[in-house]
């Protein structure tokens, strides 16, 4: 980033959608100019503008060192786009009408949020999508601002544009140097260009939606340089010393380096008393600042203010996780952290665990005990022994099948026919009760030709 900006990021009045119009035949702009100053991650190449004339009409230049450009739009109609080329990729703008207007990933974003299509390339390519665009940048503007207010109050950015002329550290460009803006995918995501923690995130379409995680911002713009300084120079008789920065970093950072303080010619002092020390730092330091000196009126001196301490990482406040799991037969489910902040955090509580309400699987495989009886029905039977996957319920088993039913022998009528005329009726056989068996009747030889089912059958019949 090109230290200081000039003009102004665009800016959108609610003038009526009729003002922002395709201008066509008849309509030409004023002779005046289109101008700002365009910045992206690397040096600018090239600026573009193109009208909404039909067909649309094409101005190209090369901004100077400082990446300020301008265009004479004599004869076109406005609303405008704007495209500036980088090695880094390109920025875009829509310029509503002639007059001031930056372009870089801030107002890329802008164009984004207000284009239909969340495409800054369509805004580029179409001139009713520049027209939709150049309506609705207010709105967005005035979204952008409430989201975001927390970053642009830190680096005093009182309006979307047209603040940073002013001499000093805060402002827009500031703020640019600090942080970046990133359209991607319907997403836009503002990020710390030192740590890589997102600051905020979320879809164009629902900028309120997202979370704005104020631990990842930078410091701030008074933080953004570290310096290293000539000697103090000769107390002077206002009563303050002055030195120079011989080196700060990284290169090309704003901030507001210590230049001046009191003094006192006299004595250098031997004495201090210090505040408490700060809270350890992940490069292993921690620093005091020196309350008081003597003797009364000394200067200089070699005060204490750093020393090594041992870094405690703080307690994880903030996290995304992966989607969650598949509700278990205990009626849970559980996620694990895909992220955590702020950046080398430990710890905290995510939320890892929740109650769901468990469906069981249908079974789909069976095994069984072996096929019962056929019934005089036609019909045999048998039981489920075992069903898969495991704790599945309902299913489809087949526990039914059927079968030749064969009815067993008659033992009485067999009695009649083969004993009877021996041994007298069945009701006063002389077989009951001398424990008549099939292997007693096989052993006296009187089977009369019958096999071992009926003679169990007569033996049934004719009882204890």
């Amino acid at each position: 980033m090109t230290k200081g900006i000039r003009g102004s990021l665009v800016v959108a009045t609610a003038l009526s959608a009729a003002l922002f119009g395709c201008g066509g035949a008849g309509a030409p702009a004023e002779s005046r100019s289109v101008a700002g100053v365009a910045l992206a991650d690397a040096s600018v190449s090239a600026v573009s503008l193109r009208d909404c004339s039909a067909p649309p009409q094409e101005l190209t230049t090369t901004p100077d060192a400082s990446g300020a450009y301008s265009f004479n739009v004599t004869g076109l109609a406005p609303p405008f786009a704007l495209r500036a080329e980088a090695a880094s990729g390109a920025v875009f703008a829509v310029a509503p009408q002639v007059g001031p207007a930056d372009v870089n990933e801030l107002t890329t974003a802008v164009v984004a949020c207000a284009s239909t299509t969340s495409s800054p390339d369509d805004v580029w390519s179409r001139a009713d999508a520049r027209q939709s665009a150049a309506g609705h940048l207010a709105a967005a503007m005035a979204t952008l601002r409430t989201v975001l207010k927390p970053l642009l109050d830190l680096y005093q950015v009182v309006q979307i544009g047209g603040d940073d002329a002013r001499t000093g550290p805060t402002g827009l460009r500031a703020m640019l140097h600090d942080v970046s803006f990133a359209v991607k995918s319907g997403v836009v995501t503002v990020t710390n260009r030192a740590t890589g923690g997102v600051i905020f995130a979320a879809p164009l379409g629902d900028l309120t939606s997202g979370v704005f995680h104020a631990e990842n911002m930078p410091a701030g713009p008074d933080a953004s340089c570290s310096y290293s300084y000539g000697p103090w120079g000769a107390c002077q008789a206002d009563g303050t010393q002055t030195r120079s920065v011989a080196s700060s970093s990284p290169p090309g950072c704003m901030g507001n380096p210590v230049l001046s303080q009191a003094c006192s010619s006299g004595t250098t002092c031997t004495s201090f008393t210090y505040g408490s020390w700060d809270a350890c730092q992940p490069d292993g330091t921690q620093t005091r600042t020196v309350l008081t000196s003597g003797p009364s009126g000394c200067t200089g001196g070699s005060p204490v203010l750093s020393q090594p301490c041992t870094y405690g990482a703080p307690a994880c406040t903030s996290f995304t996780y992966s989607a969650w799991g598949a509700c278990q037969p205990d009626g849970t489910q559980t996620r694990t952290v895909a992220t955590s902040s702020p950046a080398g955090c430990t710890g905290g509580s995510p939320m890892l665990s929740q109650s769901c309400t468990y469906a069981a699987p249908t079974c789909t495989s069976f095994t069984y005990s072996a096929w019962g009886t056929c019934q005089p029905d036609g019909t045999q039977t048998r039981t489920v022994a075992t069903s898969s996957p495991a704790g599945c319920t309902g299913g489809s088993p087949v526990l039914s099948q059927s079968c030749t039913y064969t009815a067993p022998p008659d033992g009485a009528a067999l009695y009649l026919q083969s004993c009877a005329s021996c041994h007298k009726p069945l009701a006063t056989s002389n077989l009951k009760g001398i424990g008549i068996s099939v292997s007693l009747i096989q052993s006296k030889g009187m089977t009369q030709g019958l096999g071992t089912t009926d003679l169990q059958a007569i033996v049934t019949a004719i009882g204890p």
